[in-house]
């Protein structure tokens, strides 16, 4: 009988460990992405488990159903019939729809972040990017948490060599953008951006339009104090590699030349794909002071990608943050000069069920923003809960919806944990620092700038290494716990109510009550694992918050003091008169 309770006892003290030993397996639902029938099949072995436990009802209204079977069409409808933010914003008349998303009506003011009074540390990159028709959004920057802003864009011309958008340009010459930069001593750069195989060739075939580019950046950098300048240049041939080199060294050399009071800051933005940047990056290093690893829109690259920026890929080498960062560190890129470029929006996928075939054929659908998801999809404009879950590989949030027409809606996003695990990555890797593209797309989302003071302010910070976390305890094993959710609180709740049982059956033998209530710790050991299962059930039920962990806390130091009474208090002498 003894060794009967003590099994009990380490059972559940293992198992209250596993579910509350840390921070990150707090915050996993399940993991894995899921488009094909095995949905379906696991659903229906669960629900004829369910059935025959006698708790099918109850299951199926709940809320937190691991993929929301059968959710309601008029919840489909919603969610494809809401503007898109994301479109909104980088389509036409950007700044008046902004302003009816996002202006307050009370305050008369945009919404803006919480401002933060910590300093970034030195030596440390925060950059960001403002693209030129997202209109008075930059009023809900926190600069202190800037350290670099880039102004999207300077559109070169092939042809000529100036530039060929000149309302934008003239956007950039009258900006308070800029001065709000300046007062908080965050750098700002003038983006030059090209793309296109056929507009490279005829640019960069011809030096002399490379004095009229040179001569225009000049200006305009001069006009505004600006810092320097982003190179953004995509698609450039593999056979131009020598004149690519030779552009950025004769900017370099140039600008330092004419701006001999400040320093002059180039950048240049590498794509997530290292094969489509093949140049040589020890060579490129003498000219370019920061390299921005572009680390997003990977299911531009392999359709089979759902997130926008997976921290790893299922398939070893496969498209992923990991991938991209170890490839550029292996062929030279110098870490301390570089920064790891992460979105700020997510990715919406719809399916259509081949009943034949027994899987989701899905195709993606849009782009859609932090703050899109925060008003949409986590519902406080809609009657619809949707339950994200976590996929621990890419490091990614996303909910998978299945519709009784045979169609479905998947969304892949992050939120502050994954964009901290990410960011980790990059710090690990000694990276300078990160990119969030853009500001704005996380209007409402304060925790972004919560994880950026996390990460860099203060004068020391912990870094993980996010990719060595995954392979171990404890995402893995919280990981299969929570995929298996439904199974595990059966499996619970009739072991529990089995040792509750064989507990009554115990105490009803005067022996046993007699054994257990002659010693005191026994007697502990009754209250404790009392105590333990009142704990695991309200953490799986999610009852437990920080003001009733103190009732836990308190039950034990009392216990435990009543027994350290009990037991030593025989050994102080008391003189009776």
């Amino acid at each position: 009988m003894k060794h009967s309770v003590f099994t009990y006892a380490g059972l559940l003290l293992f198992l209250l460990l596993t579910f509350a030993g840390c921070k990150e397996a707090n915050q996993l639902k399940s993991g894995g992405r899921k488009v094909t029938s095995g949905i379906k099949k696991a659903q229906g072995a669960s629900d004829k488990l369910m059935k025959k436990l006698g708790i099918a009802d109850s299951v199926s209204q709940n809320p937190d159903s691991l993929n929301n079977l059968l959710s309601p069409l008029e919840q489909k409808s919603f969610i494809n019939n809401y503007t898109t933010l994301y479109d909104m914003l980088n389509g036409p008349n950007t700044n008046r729809n902004l302003q009816a998303l996002e202006f307050d009506s009370a305050s008369l003011s945009y919404r803006r972040q919480g401002v933060n009074k910590q300093a970034l540390r030195e030596n440390v990159e925060v950059y960001t990017w403002y693209p030129y028709w997202m209109g008075d959004v930059w009023k809900t920057y926190d600069f202190n948490l800037i350290s670099t802003i880039s102004f999207f864009t300077y559109k070169i011309d092939p042809k000529t060599g100036s530039y060929i958008n000149p309302a934008q340009i003239s956007q950039w010459r009258q900006t308070d953008l800029l001065d709000s930069a300046k007062k908080h001593q965050t750098k700002v750069l003038l983006n030059l951006s090209l793309e296109g195989e056929n507009n490279h060739l005829d640019f960069l075939k011809n030096e002399a339009l490379w004095n009229t580019t040179l001569d225009s950046v000049a200006v305009l950098l001069t006009e505004r104090d600006a810092d320097g300048i982003e190179l953004e240049f995509t698609d450039v041939p593999l056979d131009r590699e020598t004149k690519f080199l030779d552009f950025v060294a004769f900017l370099k050399e140039n600008l330092d030349s004419r701006f001999v009071t400040k320093k002059i800051t180039v950048s240049l933005v590498i794509p997530a794909d290292d094969t489509k940047f093949p140049f040589d990056l020890v060579k490129l290093n003498e000219s370019v002071d920061l390299f921005i690893v572009k680390g997003m829109d990977y299911h531009e690259i392999d359709g089979t990608v759902a997130a926008i920026a997976p921290l790893r890929n299922e398939t070893p080498g496969g498209p992923s943050l990991e991938t991209t960062v170890l490839m550029y560190l292996n062929r030279g890129l110098v870490a301390e000069k570089s920064i790891l470029a992460l979105p700020l929006y997510g990715s919406q996928w719809s399916g259509t069920y081949d009943p034949s075939e027994g899987y989701y054929s899905t195709d993606f659908e849009r782009k859609v923003t932090l703050s899109e998801v925060n008003r949409v999809f986590q519902s406080k404009d809609s009657v619809y809960t949707i339950v994200p879950t976590l996929d621990e590989t890419s490091m990614t949030n996303y909910f998978f919806l299945e519709f009784p027409d045979n169609s479905s809606i998947e969304g892949w996003y992050d939120d502050s944990t994954t964009l901290a695990k990410k960011m980790d990555l990059a710090l690990f890797n000694k990276f300078k620092g990160v990119g969030l593209y853009a500001l704005g797309y996380d209007l409402g989302k304060e925790e972004v700038w919560n994880v950026v003071a996390q990460k860099f302010t203060g004068d020391i910070v912990y870094i993980k290494d996010p990719i060595k976390e995954i392979d171990g305890y404890p995402i893995k094993i919280a990981a299969f716990f929570q995929t298996y959710k439904q199974l595990f609180m059966v499996t619970f709740a009739l072991a529990t109510l089995a040792m509750i049982i064989a507990l009554a059956v115990a105490f009803s033998d005067w022996k046993f009550r007699e054994t257990i209530l002659a010693r005191q710790l026994y007697r502990m050991l009754t209250l404790s694992i009392t105590c333990l299962i009142f704990l695991l059930i309200f953490f799986v039920f999610g009852w437990l918050n920080e003001e009733n962990w103190s009732f836990f806390v308190f039950f034990l130091i009392g216990a435990v003091a009543s027994y350290l009474v009990e037991k030593y208090g025989g050994l102080m002498k008391i003189n009776k008169p």
